[in-house]
């Protein structure tokens, strides 16, 4: 079991910063799983205080959640593609460019997806947006990773099973 624990405590100190983030959204989701699992509520009472909030007044009471939400998902399938593109994408930035500058990328990313959540949210009529509910899932800061490898590098292509797609056209 000690050999276990160090094999673990070892991988996770050698995890580069967007892998111990894609750790830190697989330990909430499962948190948020096993409390629902447990106490038998549905998913969205689990994890309801890292949502951001779609009305302005109940965001100034948990201003928190502008950056919590992009670690809260619900449905697997959504974590599962989001951790996915974020991984590819990282194992190629990573490369290129210093940790702290993807790090300020994807968390102005998320901020700004939550902000304009906010605004859209807030400005438009209600009949646009009568079925929308609280946001999260880390899309917006995977997004922002995966546009920003797209425009540093739009002529590079990548291989999709067996062909070769260029980067802009991902992008777009």
């Amino acid at each position: 079991m000690n050999s276990l624990q160090n094999d673990i405590s070892n991988k996770l100190r050698n995890l580069n910063v967007l892998e111990k983030i894609i750790a830190a959204n697989v330990v909430v989701y499962v948190v948020g799983w096993l409390l629902g699992a447990f106490q038998s509520m549905p998913k969205g009472y689990t994890l309801g205080w890292l949502e951001l909030p779609k009305d302005f007044f109940d965001f100034l009471i948990q201003p928190w959640s502008i950056l919590t939400y992009g670690f809260t998902h619900y449905d697997f399938m959504h974590i599962l593609f989001n951790m996915l593109i974020l991984y590819f994408v990282s194992r190629s930035l990573l490369n290129l460019f210093k940790p702290k500058q993807l790090l300020n990328i994807y968390f102005l990313g998320i901020i700004s997806g939550g902000v304009l959540f906010l605004l859209v949210y807030n400005v438009l009529p209600m009949g646009l947006h009568s079925k929308v509910g609280s946001l999260v899932g880390a899309s917006a800061g995977v997004n922002a990773l995966l546009i920003f490898l797209c425009t540093y590098l739009p002529n590079n292509e990548v291989r999709f099973f067996t062909i070769s797609i260029k980067l802009m056209y991902i992008g777009i």
